[in-house]
């Protein structure tokens, strides 16, 4: 065995630290403060300037508008940055390796190349990025939330962090995960507990955590997040972020860290975690036009094709209850309401019947776990760190275990299967539409409840049914929840011990003022479509509602 993992995480955790310099370390009446809405803090701690303060509430559209006009400097966007950045990290947790000196100096660089030039060197000159842990970048750890991979540092970059950069975008820090990158919770030895910055006795989400809780504290205007069974979309809508879930193999997924490499079935993909709909098409448009697949063989060859036409009176189908778990009223809240202001707007609005998502997830689930956990178990191991008490629920499942060739095989058979009931379902949507043609899109939960306390599984379901399928999706944010509003219905009768379970956890005010969000899922491989139709939804859903015009920590919403 290897250093214990008591040391290794005592460690790191102490080097990052120091990373935060003085200056902008919270004073301890904040930091030792039981305050659990802590999203006003960054912009009223005294720490970042009023300047630094309307940089960092702007989306990466208009920050990349104002760096490219001259009215701000890369390093001034990057200095501000990263002050915000610290700052979340002392209240959330939510970074791991520090660049911020490496940042800054890149910032320089950039601004003196646009003095000389008069323009800027690409699209994303001078943007801040946030990178999830395990998406490689050289010089920086990539752990997956291991003590045992403590260690871990690539020496080149992913393939999308390598077209980024080429773009102009600077990455100034790594963000946390779970250890085993499989929970819906960011929780480790190794670097800690991240938290939602709205309410810190909730959970940021994960595996994307980190980046869910920096983006929504305003620490970074992007993060670069992976989603196998949500999570992207899951921290997007804990934090109150817009993301995507792209299909498998639209973006470049090569130069990650994992534990399970060969996968079948159901596979990772990447994407942006970010402040708007504009912001997912720009960040998504940048990594494609760079061709990756003339560097990674897996990936689609396929151009991004910029905002297509959709139609002007959309059909939009609307699922609210899986058949599993039935949502905490605040979700039911928000796809009724996100309903009538579509259906006031002039769009049509289908009820959408599920199709056996329990079968669907009793064939994900074993794709997701077809080793039994066991390399997942050897890191573990070497340090003898133990599983955090939710995943080790998750994986202490008696089902749970190593599958034959055979029954992979089985497996792979029925996902084809059941794709191809799905579809068919999907397309049969024509039967109940005006329009006379299928759903342009699904607004549906991501997870039952707005987060959930700590240690707790939640239903995956609503997240995972989509990466079976591999159907792109697309999170918005839709509000907040209200306890005078999200009253507990008691009259609600559980169908199952699962469902029980999740309408037993419900608490209107402990949830209160938690982010809202619904992820809209569109057809395998056209995310451009989803995105047109996305952006039409947004506007119209929150168009009028403090959502899109501010935040709860007074940062405007563009």
């Amino acid at each position: 065995m290897s250093a214990s993992w008591e040391a290794i995480a005592l460690h790191v955790q102490g080097e990052r630290a120091r990373k935060i310099p003085p200056a902008w370390q919270l004073p301890p009446q904040l930091l030792d403060s039981k305050q659990q809405d802590v999203s006003k803090i960054p912009a009223s701690c005294g720490i970042l300037s009023r300047v630094e303060i309307d940089i960092t509430s702007n989306d990466a559209t208009a920050i990349l508008e104002n760096i490219h006009s001259g009215k701000w400097t890369a390093e001034q966007v990057c200095l501000a940055f990263c002050k915000r950045a610290a700052i979340a990290q002392q209240l959330v947790n939510c970074l791991t390796d520090i660049c911020f000196e490496e940042a800054l100096e890149t910032a320089r660089s950039l601004d003196k190349k646009f003095r000389s030039s008069g323009k800027p060197v690409g699209t994303l000159h001078g943007l801040p990025i946030s990178i999830k842990d395990h998406v490689n970048v050289a010089g920086l750890r990539s752990t997956l939330g291991y003590c045992a991979w403590a260690d871990n540092i690539p020496t080149e970059d992913a393939v999308l962090v390598d077209a980024l950069k080429q773009a102009g975008a600077i990455v100034f820090t790594k963000t946390t995960m779970p250890v085993t990158g499989m929970a819906i919770e960011t929780v480790s030895k190794l670097w800690g507990r991240t938290t939602c910055g709205f309410n810190r006795s909730l959970v940021s989400g994960g595996s994307s955590g980190g980046d869910g809780a920096l983006v929504g504290m305003y620490g970074a205007p992007v993060g670069i997040g992976t989603d196998i069974a949500g999570s992207i979309r899951v921290p997007c809508a804990f934090n109150g972020l817009y993301g995507i879930r792209p299909s498998m193999k639209r973006l470049s997924y090569q130069g990650l860290t994992s534990n399970v490499r060969g996968a079948r079935g159901i596979t990772g993909t990447i994407g942006p975690m970010c402040h708007s709909v504009r912001d997912i098409e720009l960040i998504c448009k940048v990594v494609t036009d760079a061709e990756p697949w003339h560097v990674d063989a897996n990936v689609i060859r396929k151009a991004w094709i910029s905002r297509p036409l959709v139609p002007s009176r959309l059909t939009i189908g609307v699922m609210k209850f899986d058949g599993v778990v039935m949502p905490h009223p605040p979700i039911l809240r928000g796809l009724d309401e996100a309903a009538r202001k579509l259906k006031e707007a002039g769009h049509e609005v289908i009820e959408f019947e599920p199709h056996d998502h329990m079968r669907a997830w009793n064939i994900a689930y074993p794709l997701y776990y077809a080793t039994g956990c066991n390399e997942m178990q050897v890191l573990l191991d070497r340090t003898g760190e133990p599983w955090p008490p939710a995943a080790k629920r998750l994986s202490a499942n008696p089902a749970l275990r190593e599958l034959s060739a055979s029954e992979l095989y089985k497996l792979h058979a029925a996902q084809d299967d059941y794709k191809a009931e799905y579809l068919r379902h999907w397309n049969k949507t024509v039967q109940s539409s005006i329009s006379g043609r299928p759903i342009d899109a699904l607004l549906c939960p991501i997870n039952p409840c707005a987060s959930y306390p700590h240690d707790h599984l939640t239903w995956w379901g609503y997240a995972a049914q989509w990466s079976l399928l591999d159907y792109p999706g697309v999170v918005l944010p839709v509000g907040f929840v209200d306890k005078t509003r999200d009253v507990r219905d008691s009259g609600y009768r559980p169908i199952s011990d699962l469902d029980r379970e999740n309408y037993e956890l419900y608490d209107p005010e402990l949830w209160h003022g938690a982010p809202i969000g619904l992820q809209l899922v569109g057809r395998n491989l056209d995310e451009e479509r989803l995105l047109a139709v996305s952006a039409v939804v947004d506007d119209v859903v929150n168009r009028d509602s403090g959502q899109r015009q501010t935040r709860p920590n007074g940062n405007p919403k563009l």
